[in-house]
């Protein structure tokens, strides 16, 4: 769809930087958004920290390739992928042959996207079991899949994700004026926009930020870019779900 003139594109591409390591054992995909491909009980619930007896597993109606995904809020690099099935019911059948896979875009709302697959679960699963995969994409990933194929449904416990941020080496971003976020995960003073974006390039997880030329601070960065409120002199930069084939070559703008 074309955008709006208020809402030009704006392409930052360009500087290959290394990863900053975390620690591994960290879940990164706690509390993180997440969805399902119809809701029976939400999709959050298989990403809340809570996989022993008792909580509400995440599951879907039964319907066509049944998929919950999750949202990094960031662009990273995957080394496991640990899923845990129904503890609590004996929905672990809902869970079986299905296939975890990471992308860069967001494969809902994104036309030809590349879902790297990590592993399948086996054609049994046992109440509470967990499957670990190792994944290792050649790319910085931002969002973690898990489906199954046919007319069924899906129930999974836990999603729990080990993984290390990196920069990615080009973004696209939807530019807005007169728009700022509401609340930042971070404020400072950058020396211009541009200065603003790299470090909303370099700080993941990061998926926009606003500027502001006379702002104290005038630099503002954000995982939720949709939280934003109109602010005369303020302009919103906000990365495409759909940008991973953006390819060109401009470091003189992080210079």
């Amino acid at each position: 769809m074309a955008l709006k003139m208020e809402n030009l594109v704006l392409a930052f591409c360009s500087v290959f930087l290394q990863g900053v390591s975390v620690n591994k054992a960290e879940n990164i995909m706690l509390g993180k958004p997440s969805e399902l491909s119809s809701v029976y009980w939400n999709a959050e619930n298989a990403n809340d920290g809570k996989k022993h007896y008792g909580p509400l597993p995440a599951r879907t109606y039964s319907n066509v390739n049944p998929y919950w995904q999750g949202d990094l809020q960031g662009y990273f690099t995957i080394h496991n992928i640990s899923v845990t099935s129904d503890n609590t019911y004996s929905y672990q059948p809902s869970m079986q042959a299905a296939y975890v896979g990471v992308s860069t875009d967001d494969s809902t709302d994104c036309p030809n996207v590349d879902i790297f697959i990590c592993g399948q679960c086996p054609g049994t699963v046992l109440k509470g079991e967990t499957f670990t995969f190792t994944c290792s994409h050649p790319r910085p990933v931002r969002f973690v899949k898990i489906w199954r194929i046919g007319t069924l449904d899906l129930v999974i416990g836990e999603v729990e994700v080990e993984g290390t941020p990196l920069k990615r080496s080009g973004s696209k971003y939807k530019k807005v004026v007169n728009s700022m976020i509401s609340t930042p995960m971070t404020s400072f003073t950058a020396f211009s926009a541009t200065d603003c974006g790299l470090r909303c390039h370099m700080s993941q997880p990061c998926l926009g930020f606003s500027y502001h030329p006379t702002a104290a601070p005038n630099c503002l960065l954000t995982t939720t870019p949709g939280d934003a409120a109109t602010a005369v002199g303020w302009t919103k930069y906000t990365i495409e779900k759909c940008s991973s084939k953006t390819t060109c070559d401009l470091t003189d703008h992080f210079n």
